[in-house]
């Protein structure tokens, strides 16, 4: 799943599903021709985490705001257990990644079960230790999101899931839909990578992808864009989401970054060694220097083409006999 070099695309179908399982796999497909390395859904059951089921959630759309009950919202777009197995599937006859976030236990061991390369947990249950117990249990891939947590908290999640930190990659995420400019706090990720010292991704809820290339700059390794096949359809998560041809231009920035990152080493690259033969100075005769003369100074200059004696050596000439006579212009 984490491969050196190669930054991990998530394209977060959530609950942009409608509801319909054909627009699930409509939504894979573009997903795939898009360049992602996975689809995620979200798993929950809405009685299992809603209590009070008269509040009320006003989202945009792309045809002005919509109120609606949120517990109504909710039980309309969850995701039917027999869509693990289909979906599934579906997504390795398109050779891309089957994922969802689990909100319970159950969708959890359904996730193993059908060999999902890992387990999703979502912010709002980084605080949900007993599920973060029960899922460490389960041996498999965790990717956990850290939006609206403080340091204490994450320290908290992680030492829950400290039977698994090897197989542990967290996001930085900030769980405010859509997140501004001001508040998107990249930095973070500096901050996550130094503290855990595990692989550290981002989910980025900001609109466009800028927010999202320019985290790579700061070593994340994944990243997490909410996706729709249609921006205008309605729903919570649409109109703030990418569609097909946004994410694929998202995907071919994320991946010039990755070219232009290099590797941690300070050296110059092979086009530029055969520059330098032309652009830099090596060590020339300034005068005609007899054989057996001893070198001054005087006698030496640097000049073009850098394909003879390194300048580094200039000082060491100082005081030596010439073996050879040169003459003006030389290389030594």
């Amino acid at each position: 799943m984490i491969k050196k070099n190669k930054v991990y695309i998530i394209a977060e179908i959530g609950n942009n599903h409608n509801g319909n399982l054909a627009l699930a796999k409509k939504s894979i497909k573009a997903a795939a021709q898009s360049g992602a390395d996975a689809v995620k859904f979200q798993s929950y059951i809405t009685d299992e985490f809603m209590a009070d089921q008269s509040i009320k959630y006003t989202y945009k759309t792309n045809q002005g705001s919509v109120t609606e009950n949120m517990y109504k919202m909710f039980k309309k777009l969850e995701f039917k257990d027999k869509w693990y197995s289909i979906l599934s599937q579906y997504c390795k006859k398109l050779k891309i990644d089957f994922l969802s976030s689990a909100a319970h236990i159950q969708a959890a061991k359904i996730l193993k079960k059908i060999g999902s390369k890992a387990i999703k947990i979502a912010s709002e249950d980084i605080v949900n230790y007993p599920l973060l117990e029960m899922i460490s249990k389960l041996d498999k891939r965790v990717i956990l999101s850290t939006g609206m947590a403080d340091q204490t908290e994450i320290d908290k999640a992680v030492l829950v899931l400290k039977k698994i930190k090897h197989k542990l990659i967290l996001l930085h995420c900030v769980s405010l839909y859509p997140t501004l400019e001001k508040e998107v706090n990249l930095n973070r990720i500096t901050a996550l990578k130094k503290r855990y010292k595990i692989p550290i991704g981002f989910s980025d809820h900001t609109v466009g992808i800028k927010a999202s290339v320019a985290s790579i700059a700061l070593g994340a390794c994944m990243i997490e864009k909410h996706f729709t096949y249609n921006k205008k359809l309605k729903g919570p998560d649409h109109s703030l989401s990418l569609d097909p041809k946004e994410f694929k231009k998202m995907v071919f920035e994320i991946r010039s970054v990755e070219k232009m990152m290099g590797k941690i080493k300070i050296y110059p690259n092979e086009r530029e060694i055969k520059i330098g033969r032309k652009h830099r100075r090596s060590i020339v005769a300034n005068q005609t220097i007899e054989k057996g003369t001893k070198f001054t100074r005087e006698m030496l200059v640097l000049k073009r083409p850098g394909s003879g004696l390194h300048p580094i050596n200039f000082n060491k000439l100082i005081g030596k006999k010439s073996k050879k006579k040169y003459f003006k212009n030389q290389q030594i």
